[in-house]
């Protein structure tokens, strides 16, 4: 059996679930490699393949009436729903925070809190978001998410090239002017930081919600967080009753922890148009490849003439 992440490159849930519930009755879906497009991987996706399906979204309205359809036919699911607080201007299309915490309540009454993980990702340091303002939108959220989800995930933005470009056509000097641990010395980074992340623990553990890293290079455990395998084998052995391998993804960075799974999403075909994102926003649609709910792959033409490979 395999985990099917659904989905690191995009936002499937939001965007994309009646093609997601298509390619779930077809048994299949066709998925092309990001490096190399010519390649098609064919994934099973019949219920007796899947041992999870590991949804990341920032908004799963589209998702929720379908969910507990989804338990009954043999497809549980686990997930990660991303909510930062963070200024419209760096998430110019992402829902209201209000909408989205009434759909993660939702959803925690459907599947219950152990299935649910908030996302407090990425924390962007700056002269907007200060980390007063940082802890002020936390504590807002962990309030309203307390007993509602299983823990928060965190980490810290790096801004690699594409994203300084973004971020540089769309705000000003003075709003520029941000923290990226990527481009300092460790220990100093880890010093500039660590009084946030330790404050955001202390901060979750007065809620009873504890706090852990994603693939964060920086050792935060003398903050009281603790790194964070996002697709977690224990777990989703635990609520399938299956004993999976825990063995560690090797396609993701170097400090990620997940365990193994298939990503059934394409980069570039998100629509929410955050710009500190890393994964181009919705750059495939504007050259203007097309979505078919009916296609067996999530863009129609994205990959001409290539073969296939079956799984």
């Amino acid at each position: 059996m395999h985990i099917i992440s659904a989905s690191r490159r995009t936002d499937i849930p939001a965007f994309y679930t009646p093609w997601l519930l298509n390619r779930l009755d077809a048994g299949f879906v066709l998925v092309p490699n990001p490096f190399n497009p010519r390649q098609i991987r064919r994934v099973n996706l019949r219920p007796e393949a899947v041992a999870c399906l590991v949804l990341w979204t920032k908004d799963p309205r589209p998702l929720l009436s379908h969910v507990a359809d989804l338990d009954r036919r043999g497809y549980p699911s686990l997930f990660h729903v991303t909510l930062t607080g963070l200024p419209s201007v760096l998430e110019p299309r992402v829902p209201p925070a209000a909408d989205i915490l009434a759909a993660v309540d939702s959803l925690a009454r459907l599947i219950g809190p152990r299935r649910l993980i908030w996302r407090f990702d990425p924390i962007i340091l700056s002269r907007l978001t200060p980390p007063e303002r940082i802890l002020a939108t936390f504590g807002e959220l962990a309030d309203a998410l307390r007993g509602r989800v299983s823990h928060c995930v965190i980490s810290f933005a790096r801004f690699y090239r594409q994203v300084q470009g973004r971020l540089k056509g769309a705000l000003s000097g003075a709003e520029l002017d941000f923290f990226d641990p990527a481009r300092h010395d460790p220990d100093l980074a880890l010093a500039r930081l660590a009084p946030l992340a330790a404050a955001l623990a202390r901060e979750g553990a007065r809620r009873g919600l504890e706090v852990r890293s994603c693939a964060e290079p920086l050792d935060f455990s003398p903050c009281g967080i603790r790194p964070a395998a996002c697709i977690d084998a224990e777990l989703i052995g635990e609520l399938r009753g299956l004993r999976l391998s825990a063995r560690k993804d090797a396609g993701q960075r170097g400090a990620c922890r997940c365990a193994r799974s298939i990503d059934i999403g394409i980069y570039g075909t998100c629509r929410h148009g955050c710009l500190y994102c890393y994964a181009r926003g919705d750059e495939a649609l504007a050259r203007g490849r097309r979505h078919d709910p009916e296609g067996e792959m999530l863009l129609v033409g994205a990959v001409p003439g290539a073969g296939e490979n079956a799984d």
